[in-house]
């Protein structure tokens, strides 16, 4: 019995699942950019912003080097809108760590909204405490002693909640938002899944 030849189905397998991922990313930095612009131009609350939720989700949905290249990419075109100052490097820094991260945490486990949740919060009291730490060492509003040091922190406690009440709102609506977006394309491939399975079992 000849043996069929499934190299061009398993092709099409990887070369779906690629350009889901990569069509998935542009829209994530597309509306990260949109959002940043339009939150800071006209909610206009200080640090009230989605970037640390998608960076989050970004990682979790599309994997390690997603999450580190999809918020670099949203920082980078939205600050050529706004500009940027010294701490900007802690910045970056900070949402591409928090996106690495988030790959740890996959879409499939359990309780994952509570999950992805909890994560939120723990990533903004990261984000607060780097980004801080760069402002109190690149900026001369504070002395470089410890004390200046906690008044920076102390002095940035407002920026802390809005920042945590922002992602209390983004990260579960753009969880259930990507799930569905995926569910959605899942049941798109679901013939090359089962091809997949079928490949497998051979």
């Amino acid at each position: 019995m000849v043996r069929p030849n499934y190299s061009n189905d398993i092709e099409i397998v990887i070369f779906m699942q690629k350009k889901r991922k990569i069509i998935f990313a542009i829209f994530i930095v597309a509306l990260g950019v949109g959002l940043r612009i339009f939150i800071n131009e006209k909610i206009n609350i200080p640090n009230f912003e989605a970037v640390t939720a998608l960076s989050l989700l970004a990682g979790s949905f599309l994997g390690g080097i997603f999450g580190a290249i999809i918020p670099l990419l949203i920082v980078f075109f939205s600050d050529l809108y706004f500009g940027n100052t010294s701490v900007y490097i802690f910045t970056w820094v900070a949402y591409a760590l928090i996106g690495i991260f988030s790959a740890l945490l996959k879409r499939s486990s359990k309780y994952y909204f509570l999950k992805i949740t909890g994560m939120g919060i723990l990533s903004v009291v990261f984000f607060y405490l780097f980004t801080n730490f760069g402002w109190w060492l690149t900026f001369e509003m504070y002395p470089l002693t410890l004390q200046g040091l906690i008044e920076c922190y102390i002095a940035g406690l407002p920026f802390l909640k809005n920042q945590l009440f922002s992602s209390l709102i983004f990260v579960p609506a753009f969880a259930l938002i990507f799930s569905l977006v995926e569910n959605r394309e899942l049941g798109v491939e679901s013939k090359y899944r089962r091809l997949w399975r079928k490949i497998m079992k051979i």
